[in-house]
Formats: C-alpha cells, structure tokens, sequence
C-alpha cells in the first residue's frame, strides 16, 4: 500500500537560557525554557528523498534564540515569542509558519536588612510562567498561561450528594481540605497592543486566586468553572481559558486505634492517586 505524509513539522526543544541585565542600580534575573518548531511544505523534501537543501538546522533555532535572547530585554515573554516566530518567518521563505513555546521560573529577591537585594535571588515555588506565540497567515496568536500553581484553603470545601452504590467508600463531607496545582492556559483577544502582557497575565492569575480563596465550593468543578468564569467578567482581552485542578487530597489520620479522635486536625497528604479534573470555558 502506498504511504502518504499528511502532515510534518520539526524543530528545536527544551532550549534554556539564564538573561542577566546589569542595571546601575540592580541586576534582573530572567530563566526561560524554549521550544521551536517550523512548519513549511518544502520541508517534505527531507523526510521524502533526504533532500536537506531547504532544511533550517535545529541547532541554528537554538542559536537563534540565545542571539535574540541577547538583543531583546525580555521584558515579557510573550514579547520575547513574537520576536522570534516574526525572526523564522521573515527570515526563511520555506517557513510558512512557525510557533514558540516558552515557560519561565519565577526568581524572587532575597531580602537583606529590610530591602530587596540588588543581585541576590531566591528561587520561588515550581510554578512556571507559560506562553506560546504562532505565526499564521501573516497573523501573530497569543496564547498565555501558567502551571504548577499549588493552592490550598482549609475550610469553605464540601461534597457531597454523588453516586452512591456498592463500589462507594467516600464519606460525604460539609466541610474539607481544598488542595490543588493548577494549570491554565488562555487565548488571548486578537490585535492587543504590543505592550502589557505582564499586566495582563498578572490580571488573569490574580482573579483565579481571589476566586479560589473566597468560593464556597460544592466540588472542584463548582470552583474552576467560577475562576474561569471570573476571568472572562474581569479580564476582557481573554477570549477562552482552559484550567486543570487535579485534587490533591487531604486524607483525615484515624486516631481511633490510638484511643484519640481526629478533630479536622492532622491530615495524610497524598499524591496518587488522584482526582483530574479539567473544563475549558469561552464567551457565549
């Protein structure tokens, strides 16, 4: 039977770069991760006949990025992406499109004396800043978000009232531990001004954590449909959002072998396994 190739794309991932800017004053810290990947007919050729004349080497991407790294302040990483799809579309007439893909670790200052240290840095959580960034049909697309957002309120949580049969053991419950690593990620509008990707992202982030804090939640879904919800009423240059809330439990310790009773006190954490739960909310 004859084979087709229906679809291709190839490029450069996982390239990591530490930026330091040195300021009179301080030193800002920048850490990303970045993926590149090219798309084009011409690339056929490579995977058809190994016909590499129209093939950008991976290795050039990675260079790429360091050397824009190098001009470009990074003020936000979703600037930093357009420049780069812009850079491979612009410059290789066989990319009819490309994409980027970036995630960036969050560095705090360490505090000496009362006052943020000029050069000195703390790493924060493992939450990760995200963006990817595609150049289509001579459009740019953003795209934002973030992962790895540990959250935790213990009260305001119940549930209960769901199926109840012979394979259920769950006790229901009015009042729980809330624990969750959220990961979204949202569309943005088209067309927004090149500027105040970080005010925005901070905008979106911040609303899903005043939801999160103050909901009295029913379930996880009740909840990360609220924070979606809240995003799309506060931040209208969002179009869609996509959230994840694996829940990860707080199981009540049985003191009862010990003659003691467990007064919504002393918990067993657990990873696995695990409650997934994941809904994508739009405008209407």
């Amino acid at each position: 039977m004859p084979a087709k190739l229906v679809h291709h794309a190839y490029g450069k991932f996982d390239v990591r770069l530490t930026k330091v800017s040195r300021h009179p004053d301080r030193h800002e810290l920048k850490e990303l991760s970045v993926d590149v990947q090219l798309y084009g007919d011409d690339f056929a050729a490579t995977y058809l006949t190994g016909d590499n004349s129209k093939v950008v080497a991976t290795d050039s991407m990675k260079n790429t990025v360091y050397v824009l790294a190098k001009r470009h302040p990074i003020d936000s990483i979703d600037d930093f992406g357009a420049e780069l799809v812009r850079h491979f579309v612009g410059t290789y007439a066989q990319v009819s499109s490309a994409e980027v893909w970036i995630k960036q670790r969050a560095w705090q200052r360490i505090t000496t004396n009362g006052k943020p240290h000029r050069h000195a840095f703390v790493a924060g959580s493992d939450e990760l800043r995200t963006c990817s960034v595609g150049y289509v049909h001579g459009g740019v697309t953003h795209h934002a978000g973030f992962e790895n957002l540990v959250v935790l309120k213990t009260t305001d949580s119940a549930f209960t009232g769901y199926v109840r049969d012979e394979y259920t053991t769950l006790p229901e419950t009015l009042d729980r531990i809330f624990a969750t690593s959220v990961k979204a990620t949202w569309t943005y509008e088209p067309e927004l001004p090149a500027d105040g990707w970080n005010e925005r992202f901070t905008a979106v982030r911040q609303t899903m954590l005043d939801v999160f804090a103050d909901h009295k939640s029913l379930s996880v879904q009740q909840t990360l449909y609220a924070m979606g919800e809240a995003v799309l009423d506060a931040c209208p240059h969002v179009r869609l959002i996509r959230i994840e809330m694996p829940n990860q439990h707080r199981i009540p310790f049985n003191f009862e072998p010990l003659g003691l009773k467990f007064e919504n006190d002393v918990y067993v954490p657990t990873e696995q396994p695990y409650g997934f739960i994941h809904a994508t909310i739009t405008r209407e």
